[in-house]
């Protein structure tokens, strides 16, 4: 299933189940999963990885040289994962030499027109909508949202199960499983949307552990890093895991904005 009209590298590894439509260019050193499919116009350059089922829309660009000054042609990669859906001209570029590695997990969506930029790891089932733009070493946790046309500066990060609305700027770390509204950005409460979805994970009474220690986080008045340092190293079974996993936790404490 390879139109006439593509070029497709003889030392590209295709299965016959792969189907790629027209005017596609795939590049020598890519590897397609079983029944890829490349619509049209989709060009995938060297050191790219697509799994299984992953469809990709008309003029997608994957793989190209990152847009970093320090790169130095090393030989970088792209990985992307199973039954993933990337839409009209997304760019999505390789690693550099800090990380050797771009990283789309399984069952992700990106709209139109979002832009991963070098050395971005995108977890698995996260949704980032139309427009979105990723600076380079960017982290997006697992099933996160990101609304329409929101840009995300280099090296922030989007916790797991969170929610960041259209038309921000993410200029500081959204934590796990919390919704970031506002300009600037703010904590605007726990994203339940995504938790009610996994309640193996997260049943009735971890919610809202939750629920209090954010509310503790953000509502107390006492110093995040304090607070956030004291639920680390607890005993509560159902919320030292989940803090483990935070990074940074002041950047969203308006008292702490430069």
């Amino acid at each position: 299933m390879i139109h006439p009209s593509a070029f497709v590298s003889p030392l590209a590894k295709v299965p016959e189940s792969a189907c790629i439509g027209p005017w596609c260019v795939v590049d020598s050193d890519v590897t397609l999963g079983d029944n890829v499919v490349l619509e049209s116009r989709v060009h995938v350059a060297s050191g790219v990885t697509i799994g299984a089922g992953t469809v990709i829309y008309d003029g997608a660009i994957l793989g190209n040289r990152p847009q970093d000054l320090k790169y130095g042609g090393e030989l970088t990669r792209l990985e992307v994962g199973e039954n993933c859906t990337i839409r009209e001209y997304c760019t999505l570029n390789r690693g550099t030499a800090a990380t050797g590695l771009t990283f789309v997990g399984n069952d992700v969506l990106l709209m139109a027109y979002t832009h991963v930029a070098h050395d971005c790891y995108i977890g698995e089932g996260a949704v980032i909508a139309n427009g979105v733009q990723l600076g380079g070493h960017v982290r997006i946790g697992k099933f996160a949202t990101i609304g329409g046309t929101t840009a995300v500066h280099q090296f922030c990060q989007v916790g797991a199960y969170s929610f960041v609305g259209g038309t921000l700027k993410v200029d500081r770390d959204v934590p796990p499983a919390s919704k970031a509204l506002g300009n600037p950005l703010q904590w605007a409460g726990i994203n339940l949307h995504a938790l009610r979805k996994f309640p193996e994970e997260f049943p009735l009474e971890r919610i809202h552990a939750l629920e209090r220690a954010y509310r503790t986080l953000y509502r107390s008045g006492r110093p995040v890093a304090t607070v956030a340092e004291e639920y680390k190293t607890s005993e509560e079974s159902l919320l030292k895991d989940f803090f483990q996993s935070f990074r940074l936790l002041i950047p969203l404490d308006l008292k702490h904005i430069e």
